[in-house]
């Protein structure tokens, strides 16, 4: 097993191979977390074939950022992450910004068939749910629940005290319980 101190020291090394742009190092990157970083966009957005694209661009800003990232002890899954929730957030911005821009008519047309969808699957309410909540209770949510890290290691990712990512996760389930309750009456008289 190998220690702490051993896995910060080869972490700590991949990261220098991949400042120094060696695509081995990429690649090696790219196989351990390009799995996460999907998961945590879908998670976000919902859209399979969207969070593909976004995720790639993680990694392309990634290599493109990488001469200023320093290694401090923090997993370099961490600092993806956090591209990735800005690239989330970039993206609903511009997806916000075109969606004003398109007729009421039209959207309507196209959002009625994705909610009948919805309501027939208790996976896409959740998601559903999730997202309803504020970006940083998703972000805790989606950490914890579908990536399975601590309060300390998400706290290590969105940049707060853990008590704050306690604070957040507890009143995200909360919302999400009356959310899915409100949706489903049956699901209400089980509680």
């Amino acid at each position: 097993m190998e220690s702490r101190t051993g896995t910060d020291d080869a972490e700590a090394a991949l990261i220098e191979r991949a400042r120094e742009l060696d695509d081995a190092a990429w690649a090696a990157i790219y196989e351990r977390h390009a799995e996460q970083v999907y998961a945590y966009i879908y998670y976000r957005l919902g859209d399979q074939h969207i969070a593909e694209d976004l995720a790639a661009d993680v990694f392309v800003k990634a290599v493109a950022g990488i001469k200023g990232y320093r290694y401090r002890g923090t997993p370099l899954l961490a600092w993806l992450y956090r591209i990735a929730h800005n690239v989330t957030v970039d993206h609903r911005k511009s997806a916000q910004t075109r969606m004003q821009r398109t007729s009421t008519d039209a959207l309507e047309r196209v959002e009625e068939p994705r909610d009948e969808l919805g309501q027939r699957d208790q996976r896409q309410d959740m998601l559903a749910a999730i997202r309803r909540l504020t970006p940083d209770q998703q972000q805790v949510v989606i950490l914890r629940f579908y990536t399975g890290m601590s309060n300390a290691e998400v706290a290590q990712v969105i940049g707060k005290p853990e008590g704050a990512v306690k604070a957040l996760q507890t009143r995200a389930l909360r919302s999400l319980r009356r959310g899915l309750e409100a949706r489903d009456p049956e699901r209400r008289a089980r509680a």
